[in-house]
């Protein structure tokens, strides 16, 4: 079921985040650095990465490589605000950006009070270029230090999606892996299009691996959560591609992603 997110201003998008206060230790960039790491292993393709201190509001420290991505230098990221980051997106999606922003944070805090922890989040929208031109990027912030219900801290990777070519790309997905549900949500005038291609058959286990995969987990690890042999995860995989027409792991996953096979 696809839902629909109304767009906000920058004043609307400032009074819900700029309310937090206190203080984080100085060494709280240790906190992500396994998230870091995980990252590196799997990625949809090339990424960037910043982390956010909630209680200022401000980037205070990004990944190596950031210059690589946006017109900016490193040194304009650092101590950057909310406003400098919501201006990187394409005028035309902002506030739908920022909508769908405080509409993930209130859904997340929502699930926390529920005891409900492994949830993650998929915002899309058009990023400006290094060289100006504006292409699709994935923004995921799965790892965040939170107290009292406020996130005090949190790292958001940025995957470039500019070498898929996706079909119905939403505004927002958010995951309950723990129920197994995937909710899509849009723009309130986006038109998206219809998908011709027929869903293949995914049988349980498939969807086992795909769920594995899509969290970014490799072959081994898989292999180890499942109970089952290397071999017969990578004949899933294999089987996996032939049904999905896809060639490689990431492929795959994108597929997985625009025909929400994980719903079936």
């Amino acid at each position: 079921m696809k839902k629909n997110i109304n767009p906000i201003d920058e004043k609307q998008f400032n009074e819900y985040f700029n309310k937090k206060d206190g203080e984080l230790p100085a060494n709280y960039f240790d906190f992500f650095e396994d998230s870091i790491e995980n990252a590196k292993k799997f990625s949809l393709g090339p990424f960037f990465w910043f982390i956010v201190n909630g209680t200022n509001m401000e980037i205070e420290k990004t990944s190596e490589n950031i210059e690589q991505f946006t017109p900016f230098t490193k040194e304009d990221w650092m101590g950057s605000s909310t406003e400098f980051f919501i201006d990187l997106f394409h005028p035309q999606d902002r506030q739908y950006v920022m909508a769908a922003f405080v509409f993930s944070a209130n859904v997340r805090l929502q699930f926390l009070r529920e005891g409900k922890t492994n949830i993650g989040f998929n915002h899309y929208g058009r990023m400006i270029t290094r060289d100006g031109d504006y292409r699709w990027i994935l923004l995921q912030s799965p790892i965040q230090i939170i107290s009292n219900y406020e996130t005090k801290a949190s790292i958001v990777f940025i995957y470039d999606l500019s070498h898929f070519s996706i079909q119905n790309l939403p505004l927002l997905s958010i995951m309950d892996f723990s129920d197994n549900e995937v909710q899509y949500f849009k723009h309130v005038d986006q038109q998206l299009l219809q998908i011709d291609t027929e869903r293949p058959n995914i049988t349980n286990r498939e969807k086992e691996i795909l769920k594995l995969m899509a969290q970014g987990f490799n072959s081994p690890e898989i292999a180890e959560k499942l109970f089952i042999s290397y071999s017969t995860v990578e004949n899933h995989k294999s089987n996996l591609r032939k049904k999905t027409n896809t060639k490689t792991s990431v492929e795959l996953v994108a597929y997985t992603m625009s025909h929400s096979l994980l719903v079936l």
